[in-house]
């Protein structure tokens, strides 16, 4: 495909019979020969039935050459337009299944998943070419001729889907924004703004939601600008997609203002000139446009406020019935909320000042293994472990069978390889650290809101810091650069079990204690897996020659991986008074 180039015809022309500025746009240049040969949309239709769309990806290649061929060929805007209508089923088809399989693949990816990611965005790409030849055709024309003002609302709203589609794929696999969608997305939503098309309903036959919603170019543009403000690099696996589609039902309630002479620092900010998301202006960035926005979203946080109390208030009557302990992915969407509230007040900014560093540090993925190391390899055995503490208390006769039973157990936790792996230091501060990986990534497997622990394997004894993974940036190379904030600088590796609340009736689970001398945030607390344990749950904590109880108080940080309680010592709770090993 020829490289796009911005059409100069689009920027000015004094002699346009309009008044409204026709988008810039990235546009292939076209000869205004009539293409050989001319494609019709029956002669399409036939091209499309015999295509092997049981193989996707071969498929997916056949689909961009033809596509390539229509967008480098001279059609008349109407002609354009229903090509491209024809194409969208397919198209449509072959995007959910890429964009599918790519959602299974591990971070960074791997040499498949890349060529399928490319499939992807050279699909949607193509697609919302497609449509911007249109909205560029049609813009330059006039007066329009019968329907074209319905084509080229649709070849707004269409091109803006595309483009909005392929920025949430990039976000997914943490990769680069493709470059000039943002740009075009400002464009062509300034365009249809200024035109009165923005929130002029569109016929979707294949919409992307499923909430009954009017489908317009205004909620298409603001829903991925209200994305683009929850830091999607933040965001854990898949997350973006999650709050993308959640997103549809309040983007209408977003509102953007002109900025021109008005203070925008503490405020959300874009720049409709520029290739670049909208983002919080803190004090310490230069913020100077020419055709700026401020973004209100205050509406939309009340919203999304409102959707938090209703599932805090039934999650604490979950609490408080000790018989209802079922709703794990009420409890997960709760968590997920809390992030974007946070992302939503700017709460992502840097904390303490970072100091440059070249060293190397080896890290451990995951709370396994991160017990694992800390535990300095040890064999975890809790079972037997509390078997030995309470010997004394358990009947001779039945010894022999609690002992095979624990030694069952514990063998689940064993023959278990976890590994370490090299990353570069690129700076570091007391609340975290910058990291980068140039070889074997794709061999890493890592997430954002995955537990870490790391250390400088050049300093002996080895000394095991605690954090979260708080960022990735995948690059096109398939390098990655890699945010932890610290969470101790240390830990006692115990094993937890709950005898009453959340999680009652559930085996030995590996867990970290957090003594608040050691806590960055000044709190002592335990890192269990997630989705176990919640608030009021109450546990045993195993720490191999000792054992004593505690109950959960206050949620602190929750992740997909991971949840981190504060918690108060507790006295033995009578149900636990009956011996485990007698049941």
């Amino acid at each position: 495909m020829s490289e796009p180039k911005p059409t100069a015809e689009s920027v000015s022309d004094n002699n346009m019979p309009y008044s409204v500025t026709p988008p810039i746009l990235n546009l292939p240049i076209q000869t205004g020969r009539r293409p050989q040969p001319y494609m019709r949309t029956r002669t399409l239709k036939r091209w499309i039935n015999d295509l092997p769309t049981a193989d996707c990806q071969r498929t997916a290649f056949q689909f961009i050459e033809q596509l390539e061929k229509l967008n480098n060929g001279d059609y008349p805007p109407q002609e354009r337009a229903c090509l491209m209508d024809t194409l969208r089923p397919l198209a449509q088809q072959l995007i959910n299944t890429l964009s599918q399989q790519i959602r299974k693949s591990y971070i960074p990816l791997s040499p498949r998943a890349l060529e399928r990611n490319q499939l992807l965005q050279d699909i949607l790409s193509a697609m919302a070419l497609g449509y911007k030849l249109v909205v560029n055709a049609l813009a330059m024309t006039s007066p329009h001729r019968e329907h074209d003002d319905m084509l080229l609302r649709e070849a707004l709203y269409f091109s803006s889907q595309y483009l909005s589609r392929q920025l949430l794929e990039a976000y997914l696999v943490y990769m680069p924004a493709p470059k000039n969608c943002w740009l075009e997305l400002h464009q062509l939503f300034q365009y249809a703004s200024e035109t009165a098309m923005a929130t002029l309903p569109v016929d979707d036959p294949y919409p992307d939601i499923s909430i009954p919603v009017t489908t317009t170019l205004n909620l298409v543009y603001k829903r991925i600008v209200l994305l683009a403000l929850a830091e999607p690099y933040h965001l854990m696996k898949n997350e973006a997609r999650e709050f993308y589609y959640l997103l549809s039902a309040w983007s209408n309630h977003c509102e953007l203002l002109p900025c021109a002479n008005m203070p925008c620092e503490g405020e959300f900010s874009l720049d409709a000139n520029a290739d670049t998301p909208p983002r919080f202006v803190s004090s310490e960035i230069e913020w100077a446009t020419e055709n700026g926005y401020l973004l209100d979203i205050s509406e939309v946080q009340q919203r999304l406020d409102a959707q938090l109390q209703r599932i805090l208030r039934a999650n604490l009557h979950e609490l408080e019935d000790n018989a209802n302990h079922t709703l794990m992915q009420q409890r997960r969407q709760r968590d997920m909320l809390l992030r974007l509230a946070d992302a939503w007040q700017g709460n992502l900014a840097r904390d303490g000042e970072r100091h440059q560093c070249d060293t190397s540090i080896e890290m451990a993925t995951g709370l396994n293994a991160s017990h694992h190391y800390i535990s300095l390899g040890r064999e975890f055995s809790p079972e037997q472990d509390e078997l030995r503490i309470k010997s004394e208390e358990i009947e001779p006769t039945i010894y022999a069978a609690a002992y095979r039973s624990a030694l069952q157990k514990d063998r689940l936790h064993h023959n278990h390889d976890y590994e370490t792996n090299p990353w570069w230091q690129r700076n570091v501060s007391r609340n975290g650290a910058a990291l980068n990986c140039s070889i074997d990534c794709p061999q890493l497997h890592t997430a954002v809101g995955e537990l870490v622990a790391y250390c400088d394997p050049d300093k002996q004894p080895l000394r095991w810091k605690l954090g979260v993974v708080r960022w990735l940036h995948a690059r096109l190379d398939n390098h990655l650069d890699m945010g932890i904030m610290n969470i101790a600088d240390s830990a006692v590796p115990v094993a937890s079990k709950a005898l009453d609340g959340c999680g009652e009736g559930t085996d030995y689970f590996r867990s970290l204690l957090i003594p608040k001398q050691i806590s960055l945030q000044q709190r002592r607390c335990l890192i269990t897996p997630a989705n176990v344990y919640d608030i009021n749950s109450i546990l045993l904590i195993n720490m191999r020659d000792k054992i004593f109880y505690l109950k959960l108080n206050r949620l602190l940080l929750s992740t997909q991986t991971f949840t981190q309680f504060e918690f108060d010592i507790v006295e033995k709770p009578p149900a636990a008074s009956q011996d485990v090993f007698l049941l």
